[in-house]
């Protein structure tokens, strides 16, 4: 173990001492004020390029949205137990559509761009990392499963990330080049340019994308591939174990879950993680590109941004669907 895996270590026994019910509140304090006091410091830079497209926040029940939506995604993310690089890619694919919204249509500068996005990652990354450690799929301590070795390997995450960035490419290109323009200049207000969406080109779309099909790689796949429930995706001699089902005293809910596959009897343990990882992105990137769109976006409108939204989370979905087929579910 290395330095700096000693004192995130030390640091997460630190946190562990402190009572349940004070250390979610603690990780909110640090996250909105590590928040804060980030996009102060850019504030100069980003700040103008950033109000310039953003909508006059008058009513008392806009600012108390934006913040009960941030405070719901902490708490979403506290419930379900992740650790802080499943939250920072989460983060980053969900708030990916707001700012290639800002970047594509509205002009903002790449880097008026980037920078509040990086802080947005790191202001959900930082507070769990002290909080909680590793899951078991990114767990490095030796010995490591076969399923852990296959987990992180690079070659092996490189290969599917620009599998998965292809298909991002692909509903998003797809997308441009049908309905999504049309829909923008009718439902967005004060759109700048259509530039970007008009002489998009696929390979470059492939390139732009590879962070993001590196981030649901990271967010779907690893997880499922090197879970401890997982009983061994690199032996083809091993089959992932399912739930016996019995027709004969199933209840109609249980039978009809069955036939869906969303049954435990229908989901191995590595196929519940792939499907309940995959819609939880696709929900967080629809619903988190429409919040903040809608809500801080000048000039949109409802039919708008939940078109807008709707693509990502096609895109989402499709990648996580290609996991299952990789991963043979």
């Amino acid at each position: 173990m290395d330095a700096l895996d000693e004192r995130q270590a030390a640091t997460q026994r630190a946190a562990s001492r402190l009572p349940s019910y004070i250390k979610f509140p603690a990780l909110t304090l640090v996250s909105l004020g590590l928040s804060a006091f980030l996009y102060t410091v850019v504030a100069d830079y980003t700040g103008p390029e950033l109000a310039s497209v953003s909508r006059n926040l008058e009513e008392r029940w806009q600012l108390w949205a934006i913040l009960g939506w941030k405070l719901a995604e902490l708490f979403g993310a506290w419930y379900l137990r992740y650790d802080y690089m499943d939250l920072g890619w989460l983060t980053l694919l969900s708030n990916v559509p707001h700012y290639f919204l800002l970047n594509t249509f509205y002009g903002v500068d790449n880097l008026a761009a980037l920078i509040p996005l990086a802080i947005d990652v790191v202001t959900i990354a930082i507070p769990f990392a002290l909080f909680r450690g590793p899951i078991h799929a990114r767990n490095s301590k030796k010995p490591r499963t076969a399923n852990q070795l296959v987990a992180q390997d690079a070659g092996i995450n490189w290969t599917i990330a620009a599998f998965a960035a292809s298909l991002y490419t692909l509903v998003i290109y797809l997308s441009y080049s049908t309905w999504l323009t049309v829909w923008m200049t009718v439902h967005f207000d004060g759109l700048k340019t259509l530039e970007k969406a008009h002489t998009a080109v696929p390979w470059l779309l492939v390139l732009l994308f590879l962070p993001v099909g590196y981030g649901a790689t990271q967010f779907i796949f690893v997880p499922a591939i090197g879970s401890a429930a997982n009983p061994g995706i690199t032996d083809p001699k091993i089959h992932p174990e399912k739930a016996p089902f019995n027709p004969e005293t199933a209840t109609f809910s249980e039978t009809l879950a069955y036939n869906l596959g969303l049954s435990a009897a229908g989901f191995s343990p590595r196929a519940e993680i792939l499907f309940k990882r995959t819609a939880i992105l696709a929900v967080s990137s629809f619903a988190n590109s429409f919040m903040r769109s809608y809500l801080t976006i000048e000039g949109t409108d409802l039919l708008g941004t939940a078109g807008w939204s709707s693509v990502w989370a096609v895109a989402s979905a499709l990648a996580g669907l290609a996991f299952a087929w990789v991963g043979d579910e």
